[in-house]
């Protein structure tokens, strides 16, 4: 039973023997009794109930540390840690809530299998997500390795055409390129599976975002399948450096701007707009498109791994999950957002500090 003032005026033995050795008379403080704290809890519920006259029902958990026993010993002789509480109302003759009766119930067996239920749950999407994973590296890697098996066959068949001077080497050399055109599929499909599933530790240090992005639109400008993309830089002057890893940060960069003039490099009106603005305790760099869009429906799959909306041959699906993934650990975040027929905005935010 607690009074107005948060004082235990009375425990049972059971209550006692859970939570502490307050003495009759004694009228501690709930929270220091109960919660072993020194200043009201996060979530009161005497509080709550004191001040709404309404029964309350929360949970809580002790860590065994806070005890004056061993942990060891504490649960060798029993004893809970997880706790159900309810809180009800005491009346006086006016109506006035006088004090708060609390029945405490022992919950430690119902908190283990939650957390049981919980790392089982883990198990199994992490289970599923290596299978998913696993079947998206299959099916990449399996269609660049078909088409070198194709023309393998077809160079078996060919030798004693070669022999007999009826195919010239010309013609072999093209099958060659096509192999090694695969093959750097192959690689290229590698190189990103391990840049997605190895988390490599940033390397800070202060970084002109705004020179990042000049550097990586020069790069894309210079290849000739962009030449007739037009993109546009508006990047705010009077940004701060901040710490963050440049090369992970131009990675994202390169990939994000690349995908944008991809979008619209069959366009005669296709432009990119390249941005940076600040955002209260961020920078925000903005990534605009004329493209084609993207569906709701896509939308919501565009960061996984192996989604790709491009065609066969063209993308590995794993350049925005590694994005993602990278501007994360940078402690920023990712945005897109995208209407069909519109175009699409890319958004990162990065921390000043």
């Amino acid at each position: 039973i607690i009074d107005r003032d948060h004082r235990i005026e009375w425990m049972n033995n059971k209550a006692v023997e859970w939570l502490g050795n307050l003495k009759i008379g004694e009228r501690r403080k709930c929270y220091r009794t109960i919660a072993y704290s020194t200043s009201f809890c996060n979530v009161c519920p005497t509080g709550k109930t004191l001040d709404s006259g309404i029964p309350t029902h929360y949970e809580f958990h002790l860590p065994t540390d806070i005890f004056l026993e061993s942990p060891k010993n504490r649960t060798k002789n029993k004893k809970p840690t997880d706790f159900e509480v309810i809180g009800i109302p005491v009346f006086d003759e006016y109506g006035n809530v006088l004090r708060v009766l609390e029945l405490i119930l022992d919950a430690t067996e119902k908190s283990i299998k939650r957390i049981r239920s919980e790392e089982l749950m883990a198990q199994i999407e992490k289970m599923a997500a290596v299978g998913q994973l696993a079947a998206g590296v299959a099916h990449e890697l399996n269609t660049p390795l078909a088409t070198i098996y194709i023309i393998s066959q077809e160079l078996r068949c060919i030798m004693d055409g070669m022999a007999k001077g009826k195919i010239k080497k010309e013609e072999m050399n093209d099958y060659l390129e096509d192999i090694d055109g695969e093959i750097k599929r192959c690689q290229i499909i590698i190189n990103d599976l391990l840049s997605f599933s190895k988390k490599v530790e940033p390397e800070w240090m202060e970084t002109d975002l705004n020179k990042v992005l000049i550097n990586v639109v020069h790069l894309i400008q210079k290849g000739e399948i962009y030449k007739n993309v037009y993109i546009v830089k508006k990047l705010d002057k009077s940004l701060p450096v901040i710490n963050t890893d440049p090369e992970r940060f131009k990675q994202v960069a390169f990939n994000i701007i690349k995908n944008a003039a991809e979008a619209v490099m069959d366009r005669k009106d296709g432009n990119v707009l390249v941005s940076t603005k600040r955002d209260g305790c961020f920078i925000k760099v903005i990534v605009s498109d004329n493209g084609d869009g993207i569906s709701r429906e896509n939308l919501k799959k565009i960061f996984e791994p192996f989604f790709t909306t491009k065609p066969v041959g063209k993308g590995t699906g794993l350049g925005l999950s590694v994005s993602y993934g990278i501007i994360k650990n940078l402690k920023g975040d990712i945005k897109i957002e995208s209407e069909v027929g519109v175009g699409t905005n890319v958004s990162i935010s990065l921390p000043i500090e």
